[in-house]
């Protein structure tokens, strides 16, 4: 395992305006152990930055209203640099999707939105109120798209935040056009580290093991856990995948390795407790 970075350095995406830096944002102020805020350009580079240990964190999504477990999957069970991530947190963030607009621009002029992962959520919108759009995603993030509108000649347009909007002198056309989307975000690191009280287990099961998948979804369904969330990822052959799995409970009874223990081909990769941030909670009973 690298050595980690001396200070508790979190890396997101972009900037604080975007829906990743809102949420890292949220993180900072519950754990104050976290040191500074490091923003970078993609996604690559985050991932690169927490698994060599050149930042102590990341904070990216992990599922949203819209979206499942498999790209966050993918990840955590084959890391490409051979060393292992932990989820170590989880907040609920509403997305509050905005339209932004060179000033001055009307939301009939618009014939090219960009964005980032956010885009997903804004589907519906978009196909009944801009037919007539390109709806492309930017190969950066929204920051950089926010400053691409603002250069432009009032026909692009940005899914961004109220703050990106502010900080990058845009005009909000439409406000909440994600109609209630929400969205899991997950701190990482290098190391384990499980809550005092979790309520929240996130496992990966192995292909090289037959059966491990049905004897772990048993023994957690005797706990009284409940399966929230499922993603497969290629073992290696036809017919093999690799799990990562997602249990919450209520009121969890025992300790994430007690509720291991005896399980082979499992992996605890996450216990956390589970917090949301102005938002109905998704995993309540």
């Amino acid at each position: 395992m690298p050595t980690l970075a001396q200070s508790r350095v979190v890396a997101t995406l972009g900037g604080p305006g975007t829906f990743a830096g809102q949420a890292t944002q949220a993180f900072v102020r519950r754990m104050p152990e976290l040191g500074p805020v490091q923003y970078l350009a993609t996604m690559d580079e985050i991932w690169a930055s927490v698994s060599s240990g050149t930042v102590d964190s990341a904070v990216l999504t992990s599922e949203t209203t819209n979206t499942g477990l498999e790209a966050i999957a993918g990840h955590l069970l084959a890391p490409r640099t051979g060393a292992n991530l932990y989820v170590n947190g989880e907040i609920l963030v509403p997305y509050h999707c905005m339209l932004l607009g060179k000033p001055g621009t009307t939301l009939d002029r618009v014939r090219l939105v960009l964005g980032h992962g956010s885009l997903v959520h804004c589907q519906g919108f978009l196909a009944e109120q801009l037919p007539q759009a390109e709806v492309r995603m930017h190969d950066q993030n929204s920051l950089a798209a926010a400053a691409e509108v603002l250069d432009g000649d009032g026909r692009t347009a940005v899914v961004g935040t109220l703050l990106s909007a502010e900080t990058n002198g845009l005009a909000v056309l439409e406000r909440d056009i994600d109609r209630g989307s929400l969205g899991a975000w997950w701190i990482m690191s290098c190391e384990l580290r499980v809550s005092r009280r979790p309520d929240v287990l996130v496992v990966g099961v192995s292909s090289a093991v037959e059966g491990a998948l049905g004897d772990l979804l048993g023994k957690m369904h005797g706990f009284g856990m409940t399966l929230r969330g499922i993603a497969a990822v290629g073992g290696g052959s036809i017919f093999r995948y690799d799990y990562l799995v997602v249990f919450w409970s209520k009121r969890p009874s025992m300790s994430p390795h007690e509720a291991l223990a005896g399980l082979t081909g499992c992996r605890l990769i996450g216990a956390f407790e589970s917090v949301s941030v102005g938002a109905p909670n998704l995993i309540s009973a």
